[in-house]
């Protein structure tokens, strides 16, 4: 049968008019081109100080450089595990600690084991007999009640190592002894906080401890915070003013965090 051509023309016409009437009123499907960045649970930071001060010890004369490498367990970075090393400028002092911790945004606890083996020359990494051992495991917890009542309280508690005491018999024992620190902000003005703190050596039962020769402030002084701008890049940088009444001395450090 002959088709006229004519009218062929018109009804394929109409049809591509039909069909691009279709698509304008068809909406496109959206295309995100948006990367989702992933989460990397590795984080590695550094600081340098130009002593290093600990719970009112003078831990290394000389500055140091200290790594803290850890693995963010959950997405909020609430719960971690890592390990924290550090060394003298000068190779008097080296220390290599593993750690656990939870912390929230008023309350923190922890678990460390914290290996100081500068003054242990033949120190074996595994070694926890409690009369040779460079090891100890402090157990750590604190409570902040927040920014209307910026107080802070810490507990801690050596539970195994070389904090201990020989016994009549000539067992060596373990002190348990318990250093408590309270905090309080006095002053803040942008990234700049100045912070006055107190803390104290004790075991009970006993009077010599891990911290000195009798419960005392073993713990006081100043920090000033604040954040370092260089060239865009920001360092936040602290410096604390300490004094030991219990060994009478006292120290100023200076702590930047690099990264």
């Amino acid at each position: 049968m002959k088709i006229p051509v004519k009218g062929s023309l018109l009804a394929i016409l109409g049809l591509c008019l039909c069909l691009g009437v279709m698509a304008q009123d068809t909406p496109a499907v959206k295309t995100d081109s948006t990367k989702v960045k992933k989460e990397i649970p590795v984080e590695i930071h550094l600081q340098v100080r130009s002593m290093y001060i600990w719970r009112g010890f003078k831990v290394s004369n000389a500055p140091i450089t200290d790594v803290d490498m850890h693995y963010n367990l959950t997405k909020d970075k609430a719960l971690q595990v890592g390990f924290w090393g550090g060394a003298s400028f000068n190779g008097d002092y080296t220390e290599f600690d593993y750690f656990v911790s939870y912390a929230k945004k008023n309350y923190s606890f922890s678990v460390w084991d914290v290996n100081n083996f500068s003054d242990f020359p033949n120190a074996d990494l595994f070694n926890y007999n409690p009369r040779s051992t460079s090891h100890f495991i402090d157990v750590r917890a604190g409570y902040k009640f927040g920014d209307a009542f910026p107080l802070s309280v810490d507990w801690t508690t050596i539970v195994l190592g070389r904090d201990t005491h020989v016994k009549s018999n000539g067992d060596v024992s373990n002190s348990y002894s318990n250093y408590v620190e309270l905090g309080y902000r006095l002053f803040k003005e942008g990234s700049t906080e100045l912070h006055a703190f107190v803390g104290g050596g004790f075991a009970f039962g006993r009077d010599q401890n891990f911290y000195g020769e009798k419960a005392n402030v073993v713990n006081a002084g100043f920090t000033i915070n604040r954040d370092l701008v260089l060239f865009n890049y920001h360092m936040p940088i602290a410096a604390t003013a300490m004094f030991n009444p219990e060994k009478k001395h006292g120290a100023l450090q200076l702590v930047v965090n690099v990264f």
